[in-house]
């Protein structure tokens, strides 16, 4: 039986996004039979829908079995990304969905979301949130994950956002308790020192904590206030 390979609007926004998170992970671009692995779809699939996708002008094939994206389609799949990142974020950390959940249900919500609402969330996002009996400080989040109400004029308003690449940061407080679970788990938490190893194209930031490289969303960046390290 043949198999059905039509290129879909949203199998080719998956494609696309596919690539561009492999190239900003991995500071390249993959190969068929990485793409495949990531897509967790046939090879043979994966490279007749790769000729479609070269000869719309979305991506260029290499003589090395590279697939690399060309202006065109890092753009739409840039563009797909961000919507991923900023749907997902909404979910779980708003919305409370664990992770997994919350990557599945932005992957069908990505195709069809404008570029209006993911600024409007993304905005929303990036607010600084404080407890909710508390609408005048900052949370600190302790060692029981409960956080403390502190002073507001005790914590900077610089995010993570605000520094470059190398910057060595101690963590002051984190602005909101939506993220508080999710930072402490990364080991992200008031006092401990970080350093932003990248800071990706969709503004997404790997950072170095406890000898462990982790990469945070812009939303959840946000939300942690630093001051520079010594």
């Amino acid at each position: 039986m043949e198999r059905d390979t039509t290129m879909l609007p949203s199998l080719r926004e998956d494609y696309l996004e596919a690539i561009q998170l492999f190239f900003e992970t991995r500071s390249r671009f993959p190969t068929h039979t990485e793409l495949a692995a990531a897509l967790a779809r046939p090879e043979d699939e994966v490279r007749e829908l790769a000729g479609q996708l070269a000869t719309s002008g979305d991506i260029i094939l290499s003589g090395d079995d590279v697939v690399s994206l060309s202006e065109k389609g890092r753009a739409l799949g840039t563009c797909v990304l961000k919507k991923h990142e900023t749907l997902q974020c909404f979910l779980s950390e708003m919305l409370g969905m664990d992770t997994s959940s919350a990557s599945h249900e932005a992957c069908t919500l990505e195709h069809t979301v404008s570029d209006e609402t993911i600024d409007r969330l993304g905005e929303y996002l990036r607010r600084p949130r404080v407890a909710d009996d508390d609408a005048s400080g900052c949370t600190v989040s302790d060692a029981s994950g409960q956080g403390n109400r502190s002073n507001p004029d005790s914590c900077t308003p610089f995010s993570i956002l605000d520094f470059n690449e190398g910057d060595k940061l101690v963590v002051r407080c984190i602005l909101g308790q939506s993220c508080a679970k999710r930072l402490m788990d990364l080991g992200v938490v008031p006092g401990e020192r970080i350093l932003i190893r990248r800071k990706l194209a969709n503004r997404s930031i790997v950072l170095q904590v406890k000898g462990c490289d982790v990469a945070i969303s812009p939303e959840i960046a946000a939300a942690v206030s630093v001051d520079r390290s010594s």
